[in-house]
């Protein structure tokens, strides 16, 4: 088992699932299987899934059916789902689609690429180096995994546990790696980029993150993505600020902005709490760019509701919004 594969992975969802297809790529990177971007050249496919949004799941199930189809009428001998959908519903995987042959967790990397190849490997050995599926001059910098946040709209912390920080010398040392082999703009992201190292035994802060990857020399840029209003200390925005390497642009999704729907999301910060951030923000950083998502539709959202955050969205001028 394992000799002379070709595999097809289908990587779906966010940021923080490709990094996780790039670690599944690395530790097959010096095997005897070959990587081919056609599913129908394929005799193995892994589908890296989603299960976030409603939309999500039903893309990530479609896929495994089109893949499952390939049984049928091209190569395929082996489909194998990975990911927040298959960590979430395993057993109705199994009883939905039987054309699956193995269902692995989000990190579940050694255990797919020994079932793949029929060898043990190790976690931490050398073949999990990440192979970059973006272009090589960025890269993704997954810098802890799960969430502690019980944000009522959110499926996270079910799917992938509570927040589990890296250490910072363990991203730097990954980082150090990226930016020997080119890589000029690291992409900071987590779930909750803002409470980074809170759970650490020494606890840290994203600040301490963020003045370190500064000092990488031949690194251009550092990009954060997934802030938390309510965790954006001043701290931290004192070290957007003075790291001349962190671009003057903050990812922060705010969700919305009437108190009654914050309350109702467990967000904890009203609309009062996220204008004082963005405020700071922009007087610290007179330059920044804010992007931020908004959920509309909400249950129980009233039209007051829909109008204060319609006001809200008017009066601080996000530069990108979805």
């Amino acid at each position: 088992m394992g000799e002379n594969k070709t595999l097809n992975l289908i990587s779906l969802g966010c940021a923080k699932n490709l990094v996780d297809s790039e670690i599944l790529l690395g530790g097959l990177k010096m095997t005897h299987v070959s990587l081919t971007d056609n599913p129908e050249e394929a005799d193995t496919i892994v589908v890296n899934t989603c299960g976030f949004l409603d939309i999500a799941r039903e893309e990530s199930v479609d896929t495994i059916l089109q893949a499952a189809e390939l049984k049928k009428t091209g190569n395929l001998k082996e489909l194998v789902v990975m990911g927040c959908l298959s960590e979430r519903y395993p057993e109705e995987l199994k009883t939905e689609i039987p054309e699956v042959d193995r269902i692995f967790g989000s990190n579940d990397h050694r255990q797919i690429v020994s079932f793949l190849t029929g060898k043990e490997y190790a976690k931490d050995d050398p073949l999990f180096f990440r192979s970059l599926m973006t272009p090589n001059h960025y890269a993704y910098l997954k810098i802890a995994e799960g969430c502690d946040n019980g944000c009522s709209f959110c499926s996270i912390p079910l799917m992938r546990g509570l927040q589990k920080s890296r250490t910072i010398p363990s991203i730097m040392h990954e980082a150090e790696r990226l930016v020997k082999n080119g890589t000029k703009e690291l992409l900071v992201i987590a779930q909750d980029s803002t409470s980074y190292g809170w759970d650490l035994e020494t606890k840290v802060y994203l600040s301490d993150l963020l003045r370190e990857l500064n000092t990488l020399n031949d690194l251009e840029w550092i990009r954060v993505h997934y802030a938390h209003p309510a965790h954006l200390s001043q701290r931290i925005i004192d070290a957007l600020a003075d790291c001349e390497k962190v671009c003057n642009y903050l990812d922060m999704p705010i969700q919305h902005a009437a108190n009654a729907i914050l309350k109702s999301m467990r967000r904890g910060l009203g609309q009062d709490g996220i204008r004082d951030r963005i405020h700071r923000l922009r007087d610290a950083i007179p330059e920044i760019a804010l992007r931020t998502t908004l959920i509309v539709g909400y249950p129980g959202e009233t039209e007051d509701d829909f109008n204060s955050l319609r006001d809200f969205v008017e009066e601080i001028k996000f530069d990108r919004l979805g």
